[in-house]
């Protein structure tokens, strides 16, 4: 069943039962039947009934062993957008659950000046509704990888758009949610029509590439495999080349040919649990070479989401080139479906643990919904937004040792808001690697970085809001910001040219203290027998501030006063 076309109500129900004992078959159909009937003759560009692309929505839902509610909802998910459904109907027939679901991944009808304030506005509904319920964004990955598979059908804008938009926003949140398998197949696809003539180079030389290595590589494969079983270690060993998307991006950013990538091919290896890793990785070190510099344990030391397995780059028969990736069953099985595997048990809130590492790794989003509301710019909310959920990261250390994961480019000023919003509001020094450094310093793999924290709030400078990239710490720097700008407005200075004399600042003082307006600080510099004093006060609405000044003229010695603006 290649062919998205080809799936039908039957390998859905029977998908979903495979998956997940639960399922209410009845209840599935029903759904189907009720979409079936409101989107009625209406076709997708491609010409086809328009039922069929719920249908593989709610298919690929079940191969992740979604439960029946999100199952009804994906087959529902197009009704209240496309027909004269309402919330209230689907909450009527299929409970609120569901409809919750569905309207959480129901665009705004409404008109927007531009596209940029109508992507932020969709956005941000979506993930509200997230918020209360994760499986929205779940559903909302289906639906756009189903859309993905079918751009063929699209004008080439369109295909542009959708394509760039999978790339910056979809399979990033698929891999803060750990769903691989799902972000891969994003990537892939969207790749295809954004860049299609990049896309059919880079998979041309994969082939080619592969077709001259298959034979060393398979080499490599047996004789692993002849070690395992000889130290009677129970594996599965396969080999993998490394995604087109990530060839074209390494090719790009590292500006390399595919001959000079090390990780293009791999060659896993699935066991039963963690002391068995250790027992390969050993067996492998023993008869392969190992590149420096290429051991990750992120067994010992897992992803932000929850992704657990040993590499390193070994050379295998004559030479071959090869990445490892040494992981349990389980492991594995996080791997690809991420955040999905414990879906069941978080339903019955038997994985809060599970479900808060997910949540704080959305907690950007949240963060940047807030900066939204307090910058008004839809613009500067889709770049902060999509810099927070960008794969790339950057992995720094405290000085007792606890590791903070940061998008990359981050600064000590978003590692400070990392650790705790009050030592983000209050730095007063940062120390990297010992060294005093600024603190817009961007952060680098490894950095150990110390924040000394004052009594005073941060005088942060507004420039250094386009070097941070965390919309936490963006949020605070605009809140302080704004609080400063409040308090400057709610203060006047004074500045006051004298003779100098005996009892001249006291006389200025009493003038403001008669008049009832307290004086916040005050500055006084006296240079051969000139004075010049300056004052800060709280502006107040009931007294007239040039009327002070013409009070301040008449005291005896005073020449000028001005009121800076």
């Amino acid at each position: 069943m290649n062919n998205t076309k080809d799936i039908t109500i039957k390998d859905v129900v029977y998908m979903a039962k495979i998956k997940n004992r639960t399922i209410d078959k009845n209840k599935i159909i029903r759904a189907y039947e009720y979409a079936v009937k409101m989107h009625k003759d209406q076709k997708r560009k491609s010409g086809e009934p328009y039922i069929i692309h719920p249908l593989n929505v709610a298919y690929i839902l079940a191969g992740l062993g979604l439960d029946t509610t999100t199952i009804c909802a994906a087959l529902l998910h197009d009704v209240v957008e496309d027909t004269e459904a309402t919330y209230e109907d689907i909450k009527e027939r299929f409970g609120e659950d569901t409809a919750t679901l569905v309207e959480g991944v129901t665009k705004l009808s409404k008109l927007f000046k531009t596209v940029e304030e109508a992507q932020a506005e969709n956005y941000k509904k979506m993930f509200i509704a997230m918020e209360k319920d994760i499986r929205v964004i779940i559903l909302k990955l289906a639906d756009r990888l189903h859309n993905v598979r079918t751009l063929q059908y699209l004008r080439r804008d369109r295909q542009i758009a959708i394509s760039k938009e999978t790339i910056e926003l979809y399979a990033p949140i698929a891999h803060k949610l750990g769903m691989y398998d799902m972000k891969m197949k994003l990537q892939d696809g969207a790749f295809k029509y954004l860049y299609p003539e990049d896309y059919g180079k880079v998979k041309k030389e994969l082939e080619q590439s592969l077709n001259k290595n298959k034979i060393l590589l398979e080499k490599t494969k047996d004789r692993i495999m002849s070690e395992l079983k000889r130290q009677r270690i129970v594996a599965n060993v396969k080999i993998e080349s490394k995604h087109l998307f990530n060839i074209y991006r390494k090719m790009k950013d590292e500006n390399i040919n595919m001959g000079e990538i090390k990780d293009l091919f791999a060659i896993k290896i699935i066991t039963k649990g963690k002391a068995e890793c250790y027992r390969i990785l050993g067996i492998l070190n023993t008869i392969y070479s190992i590149i420096p510099g290429t051991f990750r344990d992120y067994i010992a030391l897992p992803r932000n989401n929850m992704y657990q397995a040993i590499h390193e780059i070994l050379l295998g028969e004559n030479g071959v080139m090869f990445e490892t990736k040494i992981c349990s069953y389980t492991m594995n099985k996080i791997d690809k479906y991420g955040i999905t595997n414990y879906f069941s048990y978080m339903m019955y809130g038997k994985a809060k643990k599970t479900e808060n590492m997910f949540e704080n790794n959305l907690s950007g989003i949240k963060d940047s919904l807030e900066l939204e509301d307090l910058i008004e710019n839809p613009k500067g909310f889709l770049e902060t937004l999509k810099n927070e959920i960008l794969d790339d990261e950057v992995y720094v250390f405290t000085p007792t040792g606890d590791i903070k994961v940061l998008p990359k480019g981050s600064t000590a000023i978003d590692f400070a808001y990392g650790v705790h919003q009050e030592i983000g509001d209050h730095i007063k020094r940062c120390i990297i690697n010992s060294i005093p450094m600024p603190f817009i310093t961007k952060l680098k793999n490894g950095d150990i970085v110390e924040i000394e924290v004052g009594k005073r709030e941060t005088n942060f400078q507004e420039e250094w809001l386009k070097d941070v990239k965390t919309a936490k710490a963006k949020t605070r720097m605009v809140k302080l910001l704004n609080k400063n700008k409040q308090k400057e407005k709610e203060e006047k200075t004074f500045e006051i040219l004298a003779k100098d004399r005996r009892n001249l600042v006291l006389e200025i003082t009493n003038t403001f203290t008669k008049n009832k307006i307290n004086i916040e600080s005050l500055e006084a510099d006296v240079n051969d027998e000139k004075a010049r004093i300056r004052l800060t006060v709280k502006e107040r609405t009931k007294i007239d501030l040039k009327q002070i000044i013409e009070i301040l003229q008449e005291i005896e010695d005073v020449k000028k006063v001005r009121l800076e603006e």
